[in-house]
């Protein structure tokens, strides 16, 4: 991201079809996230009422959604507004995606911002009719873990409050987030601290390349390459079955020589010892 920004001015349809993506999974009504997210919410926070360590289930969700919209509001405001970051090469080659991609992304699109009506819930005037529909597919799982509703007070409360969190991590990415601040990542100053963390990622690359692309490249190369295929495979298979072949060929070529005495020398020698084999 920054490498990018300002794509919006040459994607004018990606650019809103990922504003409606970011509204719906951030949970932004009338958006179909929204009801999804509601939903899940919901259960967990009336589950809660008879197994009381649903609660943390409960934050931990409200938590992911304020970060959700504070990140993806990020991608946003990074990405496709504020001044473009790329290179004169690259900005020559900006430009809106082919209707082949472009028009299942509309769909798509289109999809978000009216399939929540398919399931409205009754809290909210609607007959939640996709849930109706999919009860013979639902049923089994009901029976083993009955579903808690909470009081329609509760529930209003929590649909507020959730669009409130969603809401308030946009605004927060607005407020904070500067997109005509942000430096070219060669231009970037180095982070330290928190920031630094941050900006490696955790350092879940350097993690992921000690604990494993190290030890596999490692045993690639000293165990998989070394020995199994330069000394057993070209080794013993392949260049052994060569020096096999020749000392056959060698021990072939004493025995053609190409004299008649040497012939009945050991004509004779294997009469001899057929006959001796014979007698005893």
């Amino acid at each position: 991201m920054r490498n990018m920004g300002g794509l919006a001015r040459s994607m004018p349809w990606t650019a809103p079809l990922m504003w409606i993506a970011t509204l719906a999974i951030a949970g932004i009504p009338p958006f179909a996230g929204f009801f999804s997210k509601d939903e899940i919410l919901g259960a967990a926070f009336a589950e809660a009422a008879v197994r009381p360590a649903w609660y943390a289930f409960w934050a931990m969700g409200i938590a992911a959604a304020l970060l959700t919209a504070f990140y993806m509001t990020r991608l946003m405001l990074y990405t496709f507004h504020g001044p473009n970051r790329t290179g004169e090469r690259e900005r020559e080659h900006l430009h809106e995606a082919p209707w082949i991609m472009t028009g299942p992304l509309v769909a798509l699109g289109v999809l978000t911002v009216i399939g929540g009506a398919l399931n409205v819930p009754r809290l909210l005037g609607g007959g939640a009719y996709l849930e109706h529909w999919l009860e013979p597919v639902t049923a089994a799982a009901g029976q083993l873990s009955p579903l808690v509703e909470a009081p329609p007070a509760t529930e209003w409360a929590l649909v507020v409050g959730a669009v409130l969190v969603a809401g308030l991590g946009i605004a927060g990415a607005f407020r904070i987030l500067r997109p005509e601040s942000l430096l070219h990542a060669r231009l970037a100053p180095p982070e330290s601290g928190l920031g630094r963390i941050l900006w490696k990622k955790w350092y879940a690359d350097e993690l992921y390349d000690a604990v494993i692309v190290r030890p596999v490249m490692w045993v690639s190369r000293e165990i998989l390459w070394k020995v199994v295929d330069v000394r057993i495979v070209d080794g013993l298979l392949v260049n052994g079955t060569a020096v096999f072949t020749r000392a056959l060929g060698w021990i072939g070529s004493q025995l053609q020589t190409g004299e008649v005495g040497a012939y009945v020398v050991l004509f004779v020698t294997g009469v001899l010892a057929v006959l001796f084999s014979a007698l005893r």
